[in-house]
């Protein structure tokens, strides 16, 4: 009997466990959604690591800028991408040539603006623990996608202070990347021009529109 109390004990406090993570995960999204809410643009520094199932893996850096509704640019040494939520454009100067095509929304297809924005709506969340990112204390996020796609998995660390993003960790079936982002600025004034792509002067256009 005695071992039966035991047991009972130990099912209702995982139970409870569970339903108070549930509860702090659902706490800590609200938080960020009403910090994001309010905003029209943010500007942020970041890394990227990506490991790929073959080959070997790649790191960068540069500055993130994200205008709602589905408007991003994504500036690195190698690569520039861009939106603005109805065409999109890669261009590599490396390669001297710009691609683009159609802005393609998938139901979990990874975007800038989907983990700021959108994500309690794409995927299931649930707290990990607490980890710090740069020096500063965060929670720790698991999410799993509600429906199939090109995302298996994600985790997010939001800063436990001001309650924004401070790193985004996803698994899609050919790779693994790591973005952290850094010297977030909300609100940074950025114009819609960002939003758009001109392209150089000797540069190659490859339209698949």
């Amino acid at each position: 009997m005695k071992i039966v109390k035991i047991l009972s004990v130990v099912a209702i406090t995982l139970l409870f466990c569970n339903f108070a993570f549930a509860q702090d995960a659902q706490e800590i999204i609200g938080k960020v959604q009403s910090n994001y809410k309010s905003i029209k643009d943010a500007k942020a520094g970041f890394s990227q690591s990506t490991k790929p199932k073959t080959g070997k893996s790649q790191s960068a850096s540069g500055t993130i800028y994200i205008q709602k509704e589905k408007k991003y640019r994504i500036e690195t040494k190698d690569q520039t991408l861009v939106t603005d939520g109805v065409t999109s454009w890669s261009y590599s100067p490396k390669k001297n040539q710009v691609v683009i095509d159609n802005y393609k929304e998938g139901g979990n297809t990874f975007s800038p603006n989907k983990y700021l924005f959108d994500y309690p709506e794409n995927f299931y969340s649930d707290l990990e623990g607490e980890e710090k990112v740069s020096g500063r204390e965060c929670y720790l996020l698991k999410l799993n996608p509600r429906n199939k796609g090109s995302v298996k998995s994600a985790k997010i660390w939001i800063d436990k202070e001001e309650y924004m993003i401070r790193k985004i960790y996803i698994v899609t079936g050919e790779s693994t990347t790591t973005y952290t982002l850094k010297n977030i600025v909300l609100d940074a004034g950025v114009s819609s021009s960002k939003f758009t792509f001109s392209t150089p002067a000797g540069v190659e256009e490859i339209d698949l529109r």
